[in-house]
């Protein structure tokens, strides 16, 4: 069984945690099926694709085995509409990295736009079966763009799709999507290293205080996670405790500083926001041990995998009611908190509420583990060997 996996979203030395979900399926899928022979493209978008030049990137020493190629892709911002054909001619050019007489029996390709939609485009894959995955912002926003839009329901029409979340899947067939062409498979969870814990056992490993109250945020400091709500919510509840709140950012990004300047603005004080940095997936579960509660204030999600992570750990979590999130909350035993709307009121509430009456962790821990890596990586398989996801297509570039 020959698997070709290409994307954008597959992590180097440089950025370990760059599509990390995908990468750790990848491992479960091969665990799962000892035979299987995978090779990775990962195009990166890059202006080193119209010079010809090679990628520098290097893969992790434990992906080695999936035999990554790190190459270009060519990407025009102003003119998005168009990458599907760009990232098609960069796969074209990928494909001479292959060993020689080497054809792939099925396809796995994560991203729906560019990445998927490209790959669709390529006629040397025209009879190979096709899986793609919708991560969650190619259905939230490039839904809304006509150009994308067409040619991600043109992919729908030919390829199986992989939505992270019944929501994400929602939203595809309301667009137009043909019902049995798209699954919903939630991300499984590493539980060999995601359990709970002892709390003061985890923080005096951590450097971290013991007393008091710890919450969690793990990822990007970007716009679309929506800290600002989280930073004020804090702010509001660690006022009203009676007891050291505190919160543990992990991750990195653009508005690290105008979120330190926030808290500052909100009397936050500096001991009670922790800036850890970024963490390997081993370091992130020690800090959910230590935590009290896992937070996300996202203005849109899937299903993130750090809910999941939490879980797993025996965590509550508390996040804003967007995407997929309640999916998983709804059947959990007192998982966590949902915060419908952005009131930081609400959300504040939300917290106290989550603290003052913590979950048993062993339950929470025990239903992670019915969404393991391994359940996931054989719905992934069931879905790729249950038919031809691609068909013929013409008009190719």
């Amino acid at each position: 069984m020959r698997l070709l996996f290409i994307s954008n979203l597959f992590p180097d030395t440089t950025q370990p945690w760059r599509g990390l979900d995908n990468v750790t399926l990848l491992h479960a899928m091969c665990a799962e099926r000892r035979d299987v022979d995978v090779r990775v493209l990962c195009l990166r978008p890059g202006h080193g694709f119209w010079i010809g030049a090679g990628c520098p990137l290097k893969p992790r020493d434990e992906d080695k085995i999936l035999n990554p190629h790190f190459a270009w892709a060519p990407y025009l911002p102003k003119f998005g509409g168009l990458n599907d054909q760009l990232f098609a001619l960069a796969v074209r050019r990928a494909l001479k990295a292959l060993p020689q007489g080497w054809k792939p029996d099925a396809l796995l390709v994560p991203w729906l736009f560019p990445d998927a939609c490209g790959v669709y485009l390529v006629d040397e894959f025209c009879d190979v079966p096709m899986l793609s995955v919708a991560q969650g912002s190619d259905v939230h926003q490039y839904l809304d763009m006509p150009m994308r839009r067409r040619a991600i329901l043109t992919l729908a029409q030919r390829s199986k799709i992989v939505t992270r979340s019944e929501d994400l899947r929602q939203r595809l067939l309301g667009a137009g999507a043909a019902a049995d062409r798209v699954h919903t498979v939630y991300n499984g969870v590493d539980t060999a290293t995601f359990y709970p814990g002892d709390s003061k056992a985890a923080r005096a490993a951590l450097g971290l205080p013991e007393d008091g109250k710890l919450l969690l945020f793990v990822g990007n400091f970007l716009e679309v996670k929506g800290l600002e709500l989280l930073i004020q919510a804090t702010a509001r509840a660690a006022r009203e405790w009676n007891e050291p709140l505190r919160l543990v950012m992990i991750g990195s990004g653009p508005l690290q500083q105008p979120l330190a300047a926030l808290a500052k603005s909100e009397d936050l004080p500096s001991s009670s926001l922790i800036w850890a940095g970024r963490k390997s997936p081993e370091e992130v579960a020690q800090y959910m041990r230590a935590a009290d509660a896992v937070c996300l204030s996202s203005h849109n999600e899937g299903v993130p995998n750090v809910l999941l992570e939490s879980l797993a750990s025996g965590r509550p979590f508390v996040t804003t009611d967007v995407g997929g999130i309640s999916e998983i909350l709804g059947p959990s035993p007192r998982g966590g908190k949902l915060v419908p709307g952005r009131g930081v009121q609400d959300y504040a509430s939300a917290l106290h509420s989550a603290l003052s009456d913590p979950p048993d962790p062993a339950a929470l821990s025990a239903y992670a583990s019915t969404m393991a890596w391994p359940r996931c990586a054989a719905d992934y398989w069931d879905l790729m060997l249950s038919g031809r996801g691609l068909t013929p297509n013409s008009g190719q570039i």
